[in-house]
């Protein structure tokens, strides 16, 4: 902690002696970005961060990133200088000149950030992991109950003492008086220490051993655990980064996304729809290639087919959802405002004939003059029928209505099939009718309103509705959806886009389309408090936002103990980035920015990564419940033995066989470092290393209610603490006249029985994450190599450890024979823990 502090404070130190140019008193001066004052004119070029809020005034040429997705890469026109600017938007080419008019603490991002920070001081700091913190309640029971054991042991032993019999608690071997103050002396009196026999003068050095083994215990639950847990996420960062171009900033949210229960979505590059994209348009058999923006027309056809197009499209409408694209489409593309459209005509019959096809007729009069009493019939629907219903076609070549023939009907058809096939969304076919308004006297005589034409019409066209978004995106969502996550849309459209944007997207279903699940910002802006908290759920498309509006739904979709995730590619998401449980950041060109404030980046801004986030968190919860059995069977069985051995029968010779505090911390050592490691190992190499291989995702939810130990768990524990319990025991009783072997080698094979234990259970815990993934042979085989490399260490360093502890102290070395019958006895964890699997299930 003190050098990552010790490393910010460099980098914040490092930008405020960054030197910029401004012009002040009509003068250009250099001065640090941090002397910036409101007034001042500031000088940027390529390259530069803005060091203030401000608003751009001249430049040339000019390319700026803030990472929003209307700014990225933009060359905005000389007519659209006074943009504002905001603090850390990068310059990416050109220069510009910008007036400053707001710093300090009057900066936009700074005033959402102190809204971050008073929603944390009010008790939603996101910063302390839940999972940490689950963890840590659990820990925090068992230290309590092993110290509330350890004080009953102490007042046996002061009750034995004062009542039983004094002389037993004698210390005959007092240590010498006097304060060490040599480092010679204090080497030779702990060497003379750990030289002594256990069984001589035991005393109250037998009730000592045991607090000491006790604050080993209490030790290891808490701080083992968390670098049992560092190690875990270490690997997991380490991993996504390399394989997936993911950075982690903060390790706790490489498992906080198992927790994730809403994902926030802020409009980024991912959902921008391209108008010009979104359809295609075929006039006749021609498609037309050339479609923008243009007050004039379109070049590619005539501006009557042009307008009678358009009123077919805004006037006739039935309500269907995908109508809300066409006409979206068509007002963005070709300016025209469906109001101007609607006021100057007059509809005279609207029928719906199929429903289910959409195709729908229209009979209008326009409002304008014209030479003769005319009537306008207009048909939409799907174009197989609306062709149907046809007799010719506009050729656009020629600029002229053709005869449609059968050749040409069966012609259209096909063309009709293979645009259907290639798209994904919608077609619709319009066909046109200009009728008299005298033919239809004796039809409006027959029906109580004016009967709509539906044969001999022209066939004017194919509108072809195309989903704008990559089928990535839309599986993320569908994937996300189905493991239970719920999703928001966050942007500063207006309603219509933001519903065509959520539907498109697969966020906003049909049959959600409800009231309350789109809003505008503002609506919810206004709510009282307990409202917003109350409809923050409902919602899944807010229109309209604001940064403000963005960190304003994260925070009360926490208070509602929601497990938020937010994605944002702008410096202005920061804010609701930081107040969410896990923000995500897109992009690379604000990423030294933003890290700060976010706890994940995804390099390429690729969104399909986001199921790789949720992927690797659900595996590093995997890997950190193995770790948390490990690190309880292995603690529970220790204390138990020990505990059962003081308590019942304090002045036999067996207190020589206790684990001693020494060979806990040893072992807890080794399971810490190379058990973490060897499950994070085994965790990355079984997880799936495509995401599009991934239907749905199991999530966890630690810290949300549901207990961190699980039934599962809970078995495991039960039974192995139980059966290393009964061997320990049985080794300590009767283990010297069943291997005929002298005190001090019982007590080594006492030890190396219960490492050995251990490392069976880690081979149970890679066989159980291994068995419930498919993975290909060669991976099958490099786990394997891992497992052997890992358990092979862990062998040597045992070897080791016993040839340095027999100069020392009074360890033994273990031949091939007591080491094979270690390994046998320790063995016995794999068939106990398959049957107990057997009989629970």
């Amino acid at each position: 902690m003190f050098f990552k502090a010790r490393w910010i404070s460099k980098r914040r130190l490092s930008r405020k002696k960054k030197v910029i140019t401004v012009l002040r008193h009509q003068q250009l001066v250099q001065i640090p970005s941090s002397e910036v004052v409101v007034g001042d004119i500031v000088l940027l070029e390529s390259g530069d961060h803005v060091p203030a809020d401000g608003i751009l005034i001249q430049g040339n040429s000019y390319k700026f990133d803030d990472g929003s997705t209307s700014h990225h890469d933009l060359v905005l026109p000389r007519e659209q200088l006074h943009h504002v600017l905001f603090n850390r938007t990068k310059l990416v080419e050109g220069s510009c000149q910008l007036l400053v008019t707001a710093v300090g603490e009057n900066k936009e991002r700074i005033k959402l950030m102190k809204c971050v920070t008073s929603f944390q001081n009010n008790g939603h700091d996101q910063c302390y992991s839940k999972i940490q913190k689950s963890i840590d309640e659990m820990s925090s029971f068992l230290d309590k109950l092993s110290l509330s054991l350890s004080l009953i042991i102490l007042v046996v032993e002061v009750f034995r003492c004062f009542l039983w019999n004094k002389s037993w608690c004698c210390d005959k071997d007092r240590d010498p008086k006097g304060v060490k103050n040599s480092m010679e002396e204090i080497m030779n009196e702990a060497t003379k220490y750990m030289r002594r026999k256990r069984g001589e003068n035991y005393g109250t050095n037998k009730v000592n051993g045991f607090v000491a083994m006790v604050c080993i215990l209490v030790f290891s639950l808490k701080d083992g655990l968390s670098l049992g847990m560092f190690i875990v996420l270490l690997y997991a960062s380490k991993d996504v980064k390399k394989n997936d171009q993911i950075i982690v900033h903060n390790l706790p949210s490489c498992a906080n996304g198992a927790l994730v229960t809403t994902l926030c979505l802020s409009k980024t590059s991912h959902f921008v729809v391209n108008h010009s994209t979104l359809v295609d348009l075929w006039i006749g058999f021609e498609k037309i290639n050339d479609l923008s923006v243009f007050s004039g027309g379109a070049r590619d056809f005539t501006e009557e087919v042009r307008n009678t197009l358009l009123e077919g499209i805004f006037m006739n409408i039935i309500g269907h959802v995908d109508e809300d694209a066409l006409l979206i489409w068509a007002e963005k593309l070709f300016g025209e405002n469906i109001e101007q459209i609607h006021g100057s005509c007059s509809i005279l019959n609207l029928e719906n004939y199929y429903p289910n096809k959409g195709l729908c007729g229209v009979l209008l009069k326009r409002n304008k003059k014209e030479i003769g009493e005319f009537l306008h019939v207009h048909w939409k629907g799907e174009p197989k029928l609306v062709l149907s219903m046809c007799s010719n076609y506009y050729d656009i070549n020629n600029g002229t209505m053709q005869t449609l023939d059968e050749e040409k009907r069966e012609l259209f058809n096909r063309k009709i099939a293979s645009i259907i096939v290639s798209n994904e969304v919608h077609c619709f076919g319009f066909a046109y009718k200009q009728v008299i308004r005298s033919s239809l006297e004796e039809e409006e005589e027959k029906e109580n309103g004016t009967i709509i034409a539906k044969d001999g019409l022209s066939f004017l066209g194919i509108v072809v509705l195309k989903n704008p978004y990559s089928s990535e995106l839309r599986r993320t969502i569908e994937v996300c959806r189905k493991s239970g996550i719920e999703i928001k849309l966050m942007v500063d459209d207006d309603l219509n886009t933001s519903r065509l944007m959520a539907i498109n997207s697969g966020i906003l279903r049909i049959e959600e389309d409800l009231q309350g699940s789109i809003i505008e910002a503002i609506e919810f802006r206004r709510s009282p408090k307990e409202a917003q908290i109350n409809m923050c759920h409902k919602i899944k498309v807010m229109a309209n936002c604001s940064p403000a509006d963005k960190l304003l739904l994260v925070n009360c979709l926490k208070k509602r103990g929601g497990h938020v995730a937010a994605t944002g590619s702008s410096i202005r998401d920061l804010p609701s980035l930081k107040e969410a449980d896990v923000g995500i950041f897109f992009g690379e060109n604000c990423a030294d920015l933003a890290k700060e404030d976010v706890d994940i980046t995804i390099v390429d801004s690729n969104f399909g990564k986001i199921l790789a986030i949720l992927i690797l968190a659900k595996y590093v919860c995997i890997s950190l419940e193995k770790f948390i059995q490990l690190q309880l069977i292995l603690n529970i069985s220790a204390f138990t033995s020990n505990f059962i051995i003081l308590f019942f029968n304090p002045t036999s010779d067996d207190q020589d066989h206790r684990l001693t505090p020494f060979q806990l911390l040893w072992v807890n050592l080794l399971i810490e470092v190379f058990g973490a490691l060897f499950l994070s190992i085994i965790a990355s190499t079984i997880k799936p290393r495509e995401s599009s291989s991934v239907d749905q995702i199991t999530l966890n939810y630690y810290g949300t209610g549901a207990p961190m130990v699980t039934n599962n768990m809970l078995r495991n524990i039960v039974v192995h603490s139980m059966l290393q319990v009964t061997l320990l025991l049985m080794l300590t009783m009767k283990g010297k006249a069943f291997f005929r072997v002298n005190e001090a080698l019982l007590s080594t094979m006492i030890f190396n029985i219960y490492v050995l234990c251990q490392v069976f259970l880690l081979i149970i815990s890679a066989i159980e994450m291994i068995t419930k993934t498919r993975i290909s042979k060669g991976r099958k085989w490099l786990l394997f190599m891992v497992s052997c490399v890992i358990i092979g260490i862990i062998i040597i360093l045992q070897v080791i450890l016993f040839q340095i502890m027999s100069k020392i102290d009074h360890w033994k070395k273990l031949g091939v024979k007591q080491w094979s019958i270690c390994i046998g006895i320790a063995a016995i964890s794999l068939p106990i823990h398959y049957a107990a699997k057997m009989i629970s299930s």
